[in-house]
């Protein structure tokens, strides 16, 4: 009887010994970070989009919209898996030759752990005044607008004296 009893307790010992270490790997890194050069880039550019994690090992999947039947057909694709022994990978992403988004899902040891938007457009986004027409009507409205009270003050001057 108490071989059994001491056999009962180890079996559960280990059973509780060992459910905690597999739990723990089932979750992702929870520090893991995925970035990309750039979130907007013209057609067919690159952007260059690196994971940092302290797992194992890890990969991205590029999902892209659009209608692109020339290069790249709409959809996803998986990249080839990468190890993180050093603390990071990089993988160069090349945009499709249509407008649209490309979705860059980051996933360490088999799960996904950040997800980065990049926009595809042949303009991109200007930083900067883009209304000159707008400023010189302005400011040639002032230069009237001072004029004309020059011109009245000067009348009521001459009327006055």
């Amino acid at each position: 009887m108490k071989i059994r009893r001491a056999f009962a307790i180890g079996a559960l010992a280990a059973v509780v010994a060992a459910v905690p270490t597999a739990a723990s790997a089932t979750y992702p890194d929870p520090n893991a970070a995925g970035t990309c050069s750039a979130t907007q880039t013209v057609p067919e550019g690159t952007v260059t989009c690196t994971l940092a994690s302290a797992g194992t090992e890890g990969y991205i999947t590029v999902t892209t919209s659009g209608a692109d039947a020339s290069t790249t057909v709409a959809g996803t694709v998986t990249s080839a898996t990468q190890s993180l022994a050093s603390g990071s990978a990089s993988w160069n992403v090349t945009a499709p030759n249509a407008e649209g988004t490309m979705g860059v899902s980051f996933f360490v040891d088999g799960a996904p752990v950040d997800t980065v938007t990049v926009v595809v457009a042949e303009e991109l986004s200007a930083t900067g005044f883009e209304n000159m027409g707008l400023a010189v009507g302005a400011g040639a409205l002032l230069v009237i607008g001072a004029g004309a009270v020059m011109i009245g003050a000067r009348r009521r001057v001459s009327q006055g004296a």
